[in-house]
């Protein structure tokens, strides 16, 4: 029998499997995150379809590194719920917040790249800098 392809995975359930990711504790391993994503979505992707995406990959590699960190000695959580809730949730934030500046980073490194090469190309920056050219909105898809 045939095994179905996944489907593609939409910016909405990329945006989910990052915030697993952010959220996690304990042990992170591909198979682990799978069984995450399918409780979420009610998808199997396998790993490689997840690797395919360097939003999830760099937050996987900055998650586990961290993991690695923190994963000995962690102090005990405080007893009040309210207190270990903001706590989780202040994690969480952190988490999202060292992802977004590895991303960053990485998209900066990338326009340097850009930059570099189309000026060896010949390519000026007011050049790459001109405003785009506004779409046509008189007609509407529909209409002929």
């Amino acid at each position: 029998m045939k095994k179905t392809r996944a489907p593609d995975l939409t910016s909405e359930r990329i945006e989910l499997i990052l915030a697993t990711i952010d959220g996690w504790k304990g042990k992170l391993t591909w198979a682990l995150l799978i069984e995450a994503v399918e409780k979420a979505t009610g998808i199997v992707y396998s790993r490689f379809t997840l690797f395919e995406y360097p939003d999830i990959a760099n937050a996987y590699t900055l998650k586990k590194e961290a993991l690695r960190g923190t994963f000995k000695g962690e102090p005990s959580l405080p007893r009040d719920e309210k207190v270990r809730a903001a706590l989780e949730q202040v994690e969480r934030l952190q988490a999202t917040v060292d992802r977004l500046k590895n991303e960053n980073m990485l998209l900066k490194e990338q326009f340097v790249t850009w930059a570099n090469n189309a000026e060896r190309k010949g390519v000026t920056m007011m050049m790459l800098n001109a405003p785009l050219p506004r779409p046509p909105r008189e007609r509407t898809k529909g209409e002929d």
